[in-house]
């Protein structure tokens, strides 16, 4: 390819960093500039095709080396590329093209008609800080062209026209900057970059007419860096549409996270800072002189290398006694350059304080070995601190943050519903009961009635109660009148299962959906599984990685296949057993059980028709309606109900869902043939007398959705403290 250029100006830039970056043989040709704005770019294709444009010279390079996700992991995150990098030209290059170009000598640049102003690059740089305060780049976890786009955009912005006050003010993007420009493909084209040396700020907030330096910053350039909280701003949402604290915020960290630390790259070189953790490892060297400290602070897998010296860190001797791995301290020191392999920057200590010595490192259970997952349950106190239980957290809070943001933005309300219950959810009698009639002295014997029976009259509710299976019977009562809800809480099940896959203990997300049949139940569940999918491939990347080479090879693959699927496949229950009971699949297969027509498919059957037959998540309709719940409608065959699960590759069921029974007289006929008190279900059936409507929705074991992220193969290892037959310490 030939690049028909004049200039080394920020179209041209692009286009060539992106070209290093996919490693495209790009052939440079110069037409010259004669002193004025460097003319437009020109992409000359191998057959001899052009492209005029440099947004799509850059996208067309961009899509020359998949592997390299210059576009973005996945089709959301293209979409996202896509954003930025118009955003990038119309409100970034053109703008500082003006600021720029007459202090280059560059003449004719524009015309003076419609002259973007400073307060319009302020507004822009400002959208862009927000943005960038809990993110190193601009989309998902990985440099991509929308970055090569915005950084070649304000290049000239920063060498020559943003002063100290200005890179104060926009420290995110400034951050981001220097991320960007240390990458050797950035460097091979653009060569090092001298940042303005104005102390001052071009740009004053609210005054469109600030041009001298000498404006105070509200910045500064001193040493000790400033790294944002994280919050999530929308990417190319104007300032005025961001929230602004109606009151002062009072809470900031006094240290510095090492997630933050670490992923600034070689920005922080120079800055004083303060970091508090855990050991991870530590280890004298020099006789005795330095000590090596791996300090983690549960930001991030990775670890902040803080190198003590004897004769310079004040505290050394209380770290050496403090007990080593598991001990709690505090680091105050410089940021240097790394010389060892596989890190950019450590920290150079000037004070160490113990804030927490180990009493007795012999004792201390997670010190310097491999420990199995089953002894880290065992100190589930403690487990946090191991980078697979702390990775894990960090998904399952991501998740948890995901699923509230996939349902508010969707106009979702979200209803609390109790955990403790009078009804059956499931039909199944494999529920906790809650009471208190049990005699404090053992010998006693329960209150019983007449007839011997426990007299649940005397009990604290008047009643037999439980710990509740499922919100979804009193979720839909607000579905009734609120339209859209969901529950997201702990539910309860007695099943005396050891598996794998089940807890006593565990949370649910339960949506209903007003006005829908089985059809939108489908669609809501795989756009929410493949939302949390994307949220986690884009927000949760390190974590992920670590699982890639830990857990599961190929996990980022198998999330990216699921996302970027264009629709879960969807056959019937009956066309399913059809498949998987074919000779040949039996012969292959070698199931333990072989279900016949009415048998509940087992996990065997289901990772089966995922990961062997479609190898993507596969949506099983229409049910029999014995082996259902008696809430789920009857389908007109009279044999199966409007239900549907959600099978994933590795966990097999993920989601069930149905559509409700909104019809008084069946359903009523359904609790009677499932041996249940039509009385106890009066208020659920008042819901089929009073303005009825058809509705759908599904339930989503929360932990299972974690193992499906994380690759993870036992859920006792993706909830904080599991509750399981024989165990519930803690």
């Amino acid at each position: 390819m030939k690049l028909h250029c004049s200039g080394t100006d920020a179209t041209s830039a692009k286009i060539r960093v992106a070209a290093a970056f996919a490693h495209a043989n790009l052939e440079i040709v110069s037409s010259g500039s004669g002193g004025s704005a460097p003319q437009r770019v020109v992409l000359e294709l191998p057959d001899a095709q052009m492209i005029g444009h440099s947004n799509a010279a850059l996208r067309y390079i961009a899509k020359l080396n998949k592997t390299s996700e210059l576009y973005g992991v996945t089709l959301f995150d293209s979409g996202l590329v896509d954003q930025w990098v118009d955003f990038s030209f119309m409100e970034l290059e053109i703008p500082a093209a003006v600021l720029t170009f007459p202090l280059k000598g560059w003449t004719n640049a524009f015309d003076g008609s419609d002259t973007p102003t400073k307060i319009d690059l302020e507004t822009s740089l400002s959208v862009m800080d927000k943005h960038l305060s809990s993110r190193t780049f601009l989309v998902g976890e990985k440099l991509t062209i929308a970055d090569i786009s915005a950084v070649c955009a304000v290049l000239d912005l920063f060498q020559l026209f943003l002063g100290a006050g200005d890179r104060g003010r926009f420290s995110n993007v400034t951050r981001w900057f220097m991320t960007c420009i240390h990458q050797p493909e950035f460097t091979d084209v653009i060569g090092s970059v001298t940042l303005c040396s104005k102390a001052g700020s071009e740009l004053s907030m609210g005054a469109a007419s600030a041009s001298g330096s000498g404006c105070a910053a509200s910045g500064s350039s001193s040493p000790k860096a400033s790294i944002v909280s994280d919050i999530s701003v929308p990417a190319v949402v104007p300032v005025s549409q961001t929230p602004t604290p109606y009151f002062k915020e009072r809470f900031a960290r006094n240290r510095e996270r090492v997630k933050e630390v670490l992923g600034a790259g070689k920005t922080l070189v120079g800055s004083t800072i303060v970091v508090k953790g855990w050991i991870k490892q530590m280890r004298e060297g020099d006789k005795g002189a330095l000590a090596f400290v791996e300090l983690n602070d549960g930001s991030c897998v990775a670890g902040l290398q803080v190198v003590a010296d004897k004769s310079k860190t004040e505290g050394f001797a209380e770290l050496l006694a403090c007990g080593g791995v598991g001990a709690c301290i505090a680091c105050e020191g410089l940021v240097v350059e790394s010389p060892g392999k596989g890190q950019l920057t450590e920290m150079a200590a000037t004070k160490i304080d113990v804030l927490g010595a180990v009493a007795d490192p012999s004792t201390y259970p997670l010190k310097g070995k491999k420990n199995s997952l089953e002894f880290m349950r065992e100190n589930a106190h403690l487990r946090p601190r191991s980078n697979l239980s702390g990775a894990a957290m960090r998904i399952r809070n991501a998740m948890a943050f995901a699923t509230h943001k996939f349902f508010n933005e969707r106009g979702f309300v979200y209803v609390h519903t109790p955990l403790i219950t009078a009804s059956d959810c499931e039909g199944a009698g494999e529920m906790f009961s809650v009471t208190t009639l049990l005699p404090e002295d053992p010998k006693e014997d329960i209150k019983r009635t007449p007839d011997g029976a426990i007299d649940y009259a005397k009990d604290f509710f008047g009643r037999r109660t439980h710990l509740t299976v499922s919100g979804q019977l009193n979720v839909e009562t607000h579905n009734c009148a609120l339209s859209d809800v969901y529950t997201f809480g702990p539910t309860f099940r007695a099943e005396n299962s050891n598996t794998t896959r089940h807890l006593a203990e565990f949370w649910m997300i339960e949506p209903e959906i007003a006005f829908a049949d089985l059809s939108d139940d489908m669609d809501l569940a795989e756009d929410f599984l493949k939302y949390c999918t994307h949220y986690a491939l884009t927000h949760c990347r390190e974590d992920l990685e670590f699982f890639d080479a830990r857990v599961e090879k190929g996990l980022i693959a198998r999330l990216s296949n699921v996302v970027n699927s264009e629709q879960f496949i969807r056959l019937t229950y009956t066309k399913a057993l059809e498949i998987i009971t074919q000779p040949e699949v039996l012969k292959k297969a070698k199931f333990e059980n072989v279900p016949k027509w009415g048998d509940d498919l087992n996990s065997e059957h289901e990772r089966y028709l995922t990961e062997q037959i479609y190898k993507q998540p596969v949506i099983i309709t229409d049910y029999p309606a014995a082996i259902k719940a008696f809430y789920m409608r009857q389908n007109p065959d009279g044999k199966t109900v409007a239900a549907m699960d959600v099978l994933v590759p590795k966990i097999g069921e993920i989601i069930g869902g149905a559509q409700r029974e909104e019809r008084l007289d069946v359903l009523e006929g359904k609790i009677k043939e499932m041996g249940l008190e039509v009385e106890d279900f009066s208020w659920y059936n008042d819901l089929r007398k009073y303005g009825t409507q058809p509705h759908a929705g599904f339930g989503l074991g929360f932990e299972r959705l974690i193992l499906f992220i994380t690759g993870i193969e036992n859920i006792r290892d993706v909830i904080p403290f599991p509750r399981y037959p024989g165990h519930a310490s803690f």
